[in-house]
């Protein structure tokens, strides 16, 4: 069972300050939606509003069209994972799974049945009479999505379930993460700082900024078509530049920090344009010269830093090859890959 959230005009404020300004968002039933940005963007006082936990100050929230806004938390049928765990220490694993369940006065054997078939996804079936105190940290977040998920709710919100664990913990809590959701085919809202994850986790992302919402897509659409440079930005490293796009037979060129560029479509006139490391190769023969500024090993590759007048930029080299701080090397442009900027960008490089 899952709901089509709408998110209406939604804002809200502490002391005059706008944590949520304006925000206009739709969840389809059974998609995942990963909710992003900077710290203080405003991630926690959205999922908090969905959940009921406080009062927007304007705006509408409707499940499948019916009007929940003035609900309270218990009446909207929502599940809600937090980083902290709040797990009940005093309870067993299986009593935390069935605690929903056991307020609703479900009956045993469907009591019994729901906790097997969590239990199982979650891998927590040799856990069960153990206490929250007795088992790992990404053990206790499994346990904390398996109660928000044992009642069914059309809507589980999760409030940066991953950030307090270790990265292998994280992994493994990922993986039970995207089992459960795949099982339950609820609708999610995950809230993250982690811009891996809202790219990997999402069938949509919404970006906020300030409090606003800046783009909303797939995550195809906001790593290669950001609508602004805080977007491009935001989602990868890279080089964003102004250039004059000018007309060379059916297409157009432009001359930048790292040559000249034959761009994709467009008109003549200023453009600003995104180089990802994918865009960029070292190049033996042609391309701009550039001075290496530092180096980062990452295992399956070399992360390669240059300065250029429009800013530093980054190119990917495989681990193999040695590169120092200092060295001259030239930077070859696959223009396919190269990313327009919309002329009018609100964001005016933030």
């Amino acid at each position: 069972m899952s709901a089509r959230v709408e998110i209406r005009g939604l804002s809200k404020s502490f002391g005059g300050r706008r944590a949520v300004s304006n925000v206009n968002l739709t969840l389809e039933p059974g998609t995942t939606t990963t909710l992003v940005g900077a710290s203080g963007s405003g991630k926690t006082t959205l999922l908090r509003c969905l959940a009921g936990l406080l009062a927007p100050d304007s705006g509408a929230i409707l499940f499948d069209g019916r009007d929940v806004t003035g609900l309270p938390a218990e009446r909207r049928g929502v599940g809600l994972v937090f980083q902290s765990y709040a797990l009940f220490p005093h309870l067993s694993v299986e009593e935390n799974l069935s605690f929903g369940l056991d307020v609703r006065k479900t009956g045993g054997a469907e009591r019994r049945r729901r906790v097997d078939e969590l239990a199982a996804a979650l891998g927590l079936k040799a856990l069960l009479a153990r206490r929250p105190s007795e088992i790992s940290g990404g053990e206790r977040q499994r346990v904390a999505l398996g109660r928000a998920l044992a009642y069914r709710p059309v809507l589980l919100l999760l409030d940066e379930p991953l950030a307090a664990l270790d990265p292998n913990l994280a992994e493994s809590v990922r993986d039970a993460l995207f089992r459960a959701i795949a099982l339950e085919q609820t609708t999610v809202l995950f809230v993250t700082h982690d811009r891996s994850d809202a790219l990997r986790l999402g069938d949509r992302v919404a970006l906020l900024k300030n409090g606003a919402l800046e783009q909303f897509g797939t995550p195809r659409e906001l790593y290669r078509h950001p609508k602004t440079a805080y977007a491009a930005n935001f989602f990868g490293a890279g080089l964003v530049c102004e250039a004059v796009a000018v007309r060379a037979g059916d297409r157009c060129r432009a001359e930048t920090p790292l040559g000249p560029v034959e761009l994709p479509s467009g008109e003549p006139g200023p453009v600003r344009l995104v180089f990802r490391p994918e865009a960029l190769s070292l190049s033996g023969a042609e391309g701009a010269i550039v001075a290496v500024r530092r180096v980062t090993y990452e295992g399956d590759r070399s992360r390669v830093y240059f300065e250029t007048p429009a800013g530093e930029a980054v190119v990917d080299c495989p681990p193999g090859r040695e590169i120092r701080a200092g060295e001259r090397l030239r930077v070859a442009v696959d223009p396919g890959l190269v990313i327009m900027l919309p002329a009018s960008d609100p964001s005016s490089g933030g």
